[in-house]
């Protein structure tokens, strides 16, 4: 998987492990590194509430490949959003230093 890079280090938050979703290259998503069937917006839901259960104040990492599309990223930070979550933080990699 190529995530995007960025320049800032990502700073550390202590506290449970967060959900990660992931979005594929191919569009499809992840939830803590289970493919789920389709990427339908209800799949997402369903397996992130099936993590989550009523809490809603966790963190969410999401995870895009690189070389996904905007709109499938967008879909998956829509359906977190509408469904209550407030920490979703983007992950990216450092770049290499040669870059």
């Amino acid at each position: 998987m190529q995530l995007p890079s960025a320049s800032e280090e990502a700073h550390g938050t202590s506290g449970a492990e967060p959900i990660v979703v992931t979005v594929t290259q191919a569009g499809g998503y992840r939830v803590n590194e289970r493919e789920l069937v389709n990427s339908g917006r209800d799949t997402l839901r369903r397996a992130v509430a099936e993590i989550a259960g009523s809490a809603r104040d966790g963190r969410v990492v999401l995870r895009a490949d690189g070389r996904a599309t905007h709109q499938s990223v967008v879909t998956a930070m829509d359906v977190l959003g509408r469904m209550g979550f407030t920490q979703i933080n983007i992950a990216t990699i450092q770049p290499d230093a040669g870059q």
